[in-house]
């Protein structure tokens, strides 16, 4: 659960794989914003809502 909870923390706008991704795909931050929001952040944490749901429903806390 904690490697799910921490997934949004790589989005930084200033983390190498989202600079390099950003320039070989020819992008500017601007342009990348909601997409790279998606995935790098709202994604996780809506899994770990389903996680922490899934495990709170199964008691394996």
């Amino acid at each position: 659960m904690t490697t799910v909870a921490t997934g949004g923390l790589d989005s930084l706008p200033h983390n190498g794989a989202v600079v390099t991704l950003l320039g070989i795909c020819g992008l500017t931050r601007r342009q990348a914003y909601e997409d790279i929001f998606m995935v790098a952040a709202l994604f996780p944490i809506v899994a770990l809502g389903v996680i922490v749901a899934l495990a709170s429903l199964f008691r394996a806390f």
